[in-house]
């Protein structure tokens, strides 16, 4: 079966990209997906999405928008994103959360219409102010490379080192550069306030389901961040081997897209 080509939706607050499932299957809840920082809702065209939406389920995912000179966005900016596109989607449905983006599908777990949420390297509800200082300490030239992300041509001046903590050896490094010629432009308030511990409910709590996946080998969100996010929201968590931390574009995303089908048959039959 052909995979489903996404197209491009207005809302109230921006733009998402939508792909339709060829055929839709009972039961299957709707995905909303939300993208990491430096990123776009791109992340998700590279055939995750569509794998996903070939699977039966109707997926989304909007498009942070990062403020205007002088008024950047906060995480609170990019929650109100979030929240437009799930009412624009006239449905409930499953939060699919990106490092940044999972910190937003945490931060929104106790809305009426989330049915639960898929983290993937997710920023942990403790925030990123201890992961953060030791990456500064055990690795200064990614530390600062991952600060630069804020400037439009922040990747590109650091395009070796992000290369290696975003993607696997398994992933050309070609498509690798044309990744990273896409990224940077963050807003550097938003960065600034994931430092800090993030009033999220945990999952268990709500009854909600809730998974955490993680790359083995990742210096973005390491793997005790990992496991603390799993551990707080009371859920399983699986961590990856092969695949850096961008792992939605990453050589092994679709088996990583097979592994959250698998889950979301499991937990929403």
């Amino acid at each position: 079966m052909r995979s489903p080509d996404a197209v491009q939706l207005r809302f109230a607050r921006g733009t998402l990209l939508a792909w339709d499932p060829p055929v839709p299957r009972p039961g299957a809840p709707a995905l909303l997906l939300l993208h990491g920082a430096a990123c776009g809702a791109w992340v998700w065209q590279e055939g995750f999405g569509a794998r996903l939406a070939a699977a039966g389920h109707a997926v989304f995912a909007p498009e942070f928008r990062r403020g205007a000179p002088g008024a950047p966005a906060g995480v609170a900016d990019f929650i109100a994103d979030a929240r437009a596109a799930l009412a624009a989607m006239r449905r409930p449905a499953v939060l699919v959360g990106h490092s940044l983006g999972g910190l937003v599908a945490q931060r929104m777990l106790s809305d009426p219409d989330v049915l639960g949420c898929a983290l993937l390297a997710p920023v942990p509800p403790e925030g990123l102010a201890w992961v953060n200082w030791r990456l500064a300490m055990a690795d200064p030239p990614l530390w600062r490379a991952v600060a630069r992300m804020t400037e439009t041509a922040g990747p590109a001046a650091d395009a070796a080192v992000l290369r290696n903590a975003l993607f696997s050896t398994l992933l050309p490094d070609g498509v690798a550069a044309r990744h990273l010629r896409r990224m940077g432009g963050e807003s550097r308030v938003a960065l600034l306030e994931a430092q800090a511990a993030q009033p999220v409910a945990p999952a268990w709590g709500l009854g909600k389901p809730c998974i955490v996946y993680g790359a083995r080998r990742d210096r973005l969100i390491p793997v005790d961040a990992v496991v603390r996010t799993a551990a707080w929201h009371g859920c399983s968590f699986a961590l990856l081997d092969e695949t850096g931390h961008a792992m939605m574009l990453d050589a092994g995303r679709e088996a990583l897209a097979d592994r959250l089908l698998n889950w979301l048959e499991e937990s929403f039959r």
